[in-house]
């Protein structure tokens, strides 16, 4: 099967549950398989589990989000939109004789070039409903209507952002796991084994997709290679291509043509003096915290213009008051914050590839693609299960994560280690829980959005991110303490952040090394770790 279309959308299918063989294809526009309507390609052998999850028999309708390989190209993800629902027999107007239960279940499923989840979810739901409203399923006009509307409305590129975030609600993502959401942001850095347990499905894979969310620009353009992994034995879920085709060939065009830009790009840090040495730097630092009472939050705050440093020098700290200086604190947080969101990420390296070479991610995974899991040429994954069996799979699991409940196991004590939160990380998450909890809708900061909104949350892990990757570039020891030293020496040995330091880019340095919510240890903080 060639995958070739006008449009991002490749199919529209339709998989029901054959009471004698199990989920199967019933219809797809166009053919899967040409001249054989209930058939799937060998590399998606079990495609009709993935549309149809296991326990979907338990809910009315859901929608699940899945990636699959593409049959064509080894470099490329397929992604999947499913919605599914079921009905009693007695609505059916047109009853076959495979029917033979009480309720009749189906799925509505969506092939797609383009990673437009959310986008692609609302458009479905509705057409689902209707299909099934019908009452006759052999009433397929209505799905090749979808078909070309969808091509004919989106246009991969000018779809993305904002509708690619659609559905990925970082802020509810942020109050189920609060302080956890950092710790799964940096778990995501180490290539680990990772599943994601919870049913129904939806919240499971938008829980998945909401995190990487966080990460500039993965969604995006960072899952091209999330599904693509050559075993090291035929699998039939998997498609098989030629020795010839390197799934590494698209990060070394894209190696090149970052590395051209950057060169470009003048080599000047952000308000940072080149010939300063690291300790006059270090003691620049230390002079610029702010001390405050022991119920107050303290964060350093880097000084990004000549004349606010003056300014700030004629400042007599003894005059003002704790609530004084924490508004302070906080405005200039702010301020600096702002200022590096302000930075293009595209010219700091981003997106990190995370997942290429064998490092997957897939939002949902059915029983019959557990054995891939196993396989020597899989790095590691992120995945998301509804099947009990996963969970059993201790060999096959670094750390799983209870969705529902925002439970996280990890038995090894070294990687607990490496995820251990240090005072700033559990500031920073502290700082992000208490703005979402408590928003303040008449805020609004330029090029970073509503404050505790889903834009302003990206902004903050954006910002993150960034000071991490310049203060682990800056390699001052005491400043990489704040990140946890234990877990930048993990994070500097995976394929993601060598392929970062690969691209050389000259734009990071216009980002001040150290942690944003660096300081002087406080009574708040005490309170903050005796939480957790």
């Amino acid at each position: 099967m060639a995958e070739s279309s006008n449009g991002p959308i490749l199919h529209v299918i339709v998989v029901g549950f054959h009471h004698k063989k199990g989920c199967q294809v019933e219809y797809s526009f166009p053919p899967l398989v040409p001249d054989a309507p209930n058939e799937c390609p060998i590399g998606w052998k079990y495609l009709p589990t993935l549309a149809l999850p296991d326990g979907s028999h338990n809910y009315d309708e859901d929608t699940v989000y899945f990636h699959l390989p593409s049959l064509s190209d080894p470099n490329r993800t397929i992604y999947g939109v499913s919605c599914f629902k079921q009905i009693p027999v007695e609505k059916l107007v047109n009853r076959t004789s495979d029917i033979t239960r009480g309720t009749v279940q189906k799925s509505v499923c969506v092939l797609s070039t383009a990673p437009l989840y959310g986008h692609i979810q609302v458009k479905m739901a509705l057409i689902t409903h209707a299909y099934f409203d019908e009452g006759d399923f052999s009433k397929v006009s209505l799905l090749e209507e979808t078909y070309h509307h969808l091509n004919s409305c989106m246009n991969g590129e000018s779809q993305m952002p904002p509708q690619v975030f659609i559905g990925l609600s970082a802020r509810d993502f942020i109050l189920q796991f609060r302080h956890k959401a950092l710790l799964l942001f940096k778990l995501m850095l180490l290539e680990k084994r990772v599943v994601f347990y919870q049913s129904p499905v939806q919240p499971l894979c938008s829980a998945i997709l909401t995190l990487l969310s966080l990460f500039p620009g993965m969604i995006e353009t960072g899952l091209q290679q999330a599904a693509c992994v050559r075993p090291s034995r035929p699998m039939s879920p998997i498609p098989n291509f030629d020795d010839s085709d390197e799934p590494a060939s698209k990060f070394e065009s894209y190696l090149v043509t970052k590395s051209s830009s950057s060169e470009r790009i003048q080599p000047e840090s952000y308000d940072l003096d080149d010939n300063r040495t690291v300790e006059s730097m270090e003691g620049k630092s230390s002079s610029s915290r702010i001390d405050l009472e022991p119920e107050e939050e303290a964060f350093k705050v880097e000084e990004t213009r000549a004349g606010q440093r003056q300014d700030n020098d004629a400042i007599d700290g003894t005059s003002r008051d704790a609530a004084t200086f924490a508004l302070d604190a906080e405005a200039k947080l702010t301020n600096n914050i702002t200022q590096i969101a302000n930075i293009d990420p595209d010219l700091c390296g981003m997106p990190l590839w995370v997942f290429n070479k064998g490092y997957l991610c897939l939002p949902y995974l059915s029983l019959p693609y557990l054995d891939l899991l196993g396989d020597v040429n899989v790095r590691g994954y992120v995945v998301g299960a509804t099947n009990v069996l996963f969970k059993q799979k201790k060999n096959l699991i670094d750390v799983l994560v209870e969705s529902e409940s925002a439970r996280i196991e990890a038995n090894d004590p070294e990687l607990r280690r490496l995820l251990h939160l240090t005072t700033e990380d559990l500031r920073f998450a502290d700082y992000i829980t208490r703005h979402v909890s408590e928003p303040k809708k008449d805020n609004f900061f330029d090029g970073v959005g509503w404050e505790g909104g889903d834009e302003w949350i990206r902004t903050q892990f954006r910002v993150y991110l960034l000071c991490l990757l310049r203060t682990v570039r800056q390699a001052d020891p005491r400043q990489i303490d704040h990140y946890n030293a234990a877990f930048v020496s993990a994070w500097k040995e995976t394929s993601n952040y060598k392929k970062w330091e690969a691209l050389n880019n000259q734009e990071i340095n216009k980002v001040e090394p150290g942690h944003p919510f660096a300081g002087q240890l406080s009574m708040q903080d005490m309170k903050l770790r005796l939480s957790q």
